[in-house]
């Protein structure tokens, strides 16, 4: 299986190792954010406040269910990736297909759940009528092609358990590029609305989809498939949400903290959901610091795993420490300097500045909370530790909702801006309190020893 389009992290000097391959991944992710802000500014000039409103709260009211579709792919990735480590080709092609069966099921969940609950999920955020059609609009657009963002994401994750986290990045460039034109097209010249953005945004992904998987299959002859391997394999499928749904639900249960949290920002008017919006851009951003350095860090715990080298596994979360201690000692003294710039480029309504320069130069120092967090997660979740994953997801939850409901009756709305800050600090520590008892290394033996039991001899 030597091959140069894939990167075998189970030997080699640790740090630049992940850093290498989260590069890639890091650039990916901000292409990503870069066509999102693209959306938010667009959608702002020509549409307006209101419309840029709805499209914020569309955005927390989709993330619940493709918090579902984010836990298949990561549950390939990882089964993918413990394979690659212990050398077993014919399971990497059984997983890719019994992933595919999942994904497919999981695709058609998403798409028909989420076109039938958009209005009572936007009314359960409390969305005032006069937001509730253009966030429709939005919603039922980006739920009607959710197959693009599962064919992407699915491809890309089977990549970058390779070890391969460039040719996301390329295709991702291309999608990235070809979304904000057609965001101007369907927006500014062809008057669609919000719906017009999300059609933007679902035929970009399909198109880098697409490029993905042709790229998976014409490059890497280990992936092709045999029509033997194609067969239904209820162990493979088991193990992928074994992985997949915890990660889900933990992303769901999430997400349900979040949209408790947009509920209560809602209450506050439309200038207030504009600067929570566009403070979410930036949070989001600067997460994208942690999710390439966990994606890093997942999938060198999932190869070594697989290849039994659990010092190793241990380096690499000391690495990952320290570049977060990196990434973040640069981008959060940046966003506290010039929060109120950042802000004047998406919205010139003075009050609206003022909010959200407030939540960013609050949250920019919790951040490198948020950062461990996201290590955690992802070490114990390569590792086969998961169920702690959802723990760690029901303390956000119970942190969240609850700082949601009490803070701003004690310190007005100020007190929101210190909900999610505290969230990351009191879910990193139950992630801290499970890796360092040594939980982890014992579920990735007992993976280790069920794999051998059914893959190749």
């Amino acid at each position: 299986m030597n091959n140069e389009k894939v990167m075998d992290m189970t030997r080699g000097p640790v740090f630049s190792q992940m850093a290498k391959f989260a590069l890639p991944v890091l650039f990916g992710m901000l292409c990503q954010r870069i066509y999102n802000f693209a959306d938010t500014y667009i959608v702002g000039k020509f549409l307006g406040d209101e419309a840029l409103a709805a499209v914020s709260i569309a955005g927390t009211a989709m993330y619940m269910l493709f918090s579902v579709m984010m836990g298949v792919t990561t549950g390939v990735g990882v089964v993918i990736s413990q394979y690659y480590g212990a050398q077993q080709e014919a399971q990497i092609r059984r997983t890719f297909a019994a992933g595919a069966y999942v994904a497919l099921g999981m695709t058609a969940l998403i798409t028909v759940g989420g076109m039938l609950t958009v209005n009572p999920l936007l009314r359960l955020l409390k969305t005032s009528e006069a937001l509730l059609p253009a966030a429709s609009a939005y919603l039922l657009v980006i739920y009607a092609g959710s197959c693009g963002t599962m064919l992407y994401n699915f491809s890309a994750a089977v990549l970058r358990a390779l070890g391969n986290s460039v040719v996301p990045l390329v295709f991702l460039i291309v999608s990235s590029i070809l979304n904000v034109f057609l965001d101007v097209v369907f927006v500014a010249w062809v008057p669609m609305g919000t719906a017009g953005a999300a059609f933007a945004t679902a035929l970009a992904q399909m198109i880098s989809g697409v490029l993905c998987m042709w790229y998976a299959f014409k490059i890497l002859p280990f992936l092709r498939v045999r029509r033997t391997e194609w067969k239904p394999d209820a162990y493979l499928a088991g193990q992928v949400l074994k992985y997949g749904i915890p990660t889900g639900l933990q992303m769901s249960i999430i997400s349900i903290s979040d949209m408790t949290l947009q509920a209560v920002i809602n209450t506050y008017g439309t200038t207030m959901i504009v600067a929570y919006g566009v403070c979410m851009k930036v949070e989001g951003l600067g997460f994208q610091l942690a999710d390439a350095i966990g994606t890093s860090l997942g999938t060198f715990t999932g190869q070594n795993v697989g290849a039994k080298e659990f010092l190793r596994v241990r380096k690499g979360v000391r690495s990952a420490y320290l570049m977060n201690v990196i990434c973040y000692g640069i981008f959060c003294p940046l966003v506290f300097v010039f929060a109120r710039e950042i802000m004047g480029a998406f919205t010139q309504t003075p009050e609206a500045i003022q909010f959200g320069a407030e939540y960013m130069r609050i949250f920019t120092a919790f951040f490198i909370a948020g950062g461990i967090l996201v290590v955690y997660h992802n070490i114990l979740r390569a590792s086969g530790d998961v169920t702690v994953t959802v723990l760690m997801g029901v303390s956000e939850v119970v942190t969240r909702i609850g700082c949601a409901l009490v803070f701003p009756r004690l310190f007005g709305y100020r007190g929101l801006w210190f909900v999610s800050p505290l969230t990351w600090v009191c879910a990193a520590l139950v992630g801290a309190v499970r890796y360092y008892s040594g939980t982890w290394e014992k579920k990735a033996k007992e993976s280790n020893a069920a794999h051998c039991r059914t893959g190749e001899d």
